[in-house]
């Protein structure tokens, strides 16, 4: 996706009730590519489920990775995984559980490999500006196809999202 097929789009994210595990990471491909081989956040899933028998993931999903810097990074990031949920579970030294706070966000849409999300938030950030938006909260990434359920990385597609605030 060239940076001008990207849209910018305001939406209200709502709150949601989410189980999270934070995670380090040398790179956004890394990370997320990872999953292809050891699928560390599916098994993640299916142990808070089993372990969390009366609750479920929300319809329709929704989960992301919070960049805990407060800022998009390519390198060494802390992320924040979150999937939300239908209920509060028992927190445990794998993984804790959490309001996510809703927020106005700035949103694009990006199609194609992780490693080009750069591209994205720059388009982002030069919206904000441009519109009179200033970021207020942490950035997240929404995996909505990636590599567990796409074969070509040039049809993954990832919505970013920056929390803001009018100027």
């Amino acid at each position: 996706m060239e940076h001008c097929d990207y849209r910018a789009e305001i939406k209200e994210i709502p709150d949601y009730i989410v189980y999270y595990k934070d995670y380090f990471a040398a790179s956004v491909n890394e990370f997320l590519n990872l999953s292809r081989q050891d699928n560390f956040l599916q098994d993640l899933s299916d142990r808070v489920l089993r372990e969390n028998p009366k609750i479920s993931l929300t319809e329709p999903d929704y989960n992301v990775l919070i960049y805990l810097e407060g800022h998009y990074s390519e390198r060494n990031i802390r992320y924040r995984f979150c999937d939300a949920v239908t209920g509060f579970g028992k927190d445990c030294e794998e993984y804790q559980f959490m309001k996510l706070p809703g927020c106005t966000a700035v949103t694009v849409c990006h199609r194609g490999p992780y490693e080009t999300l750069g591209n994205a938030y720059g388009f982002a950030k030069r919206w904000m500006g441009e519109h009179g938006y200033v970021q207020d909260g942490l950035p997240r990434d929404s995996a909505i196809d990636g590599c567990w359920n796409k074969e070509s990385e040039e049809e993954y597609l990832t919505e970013i999202q920056i929390p803001v605030r009018k100027k």
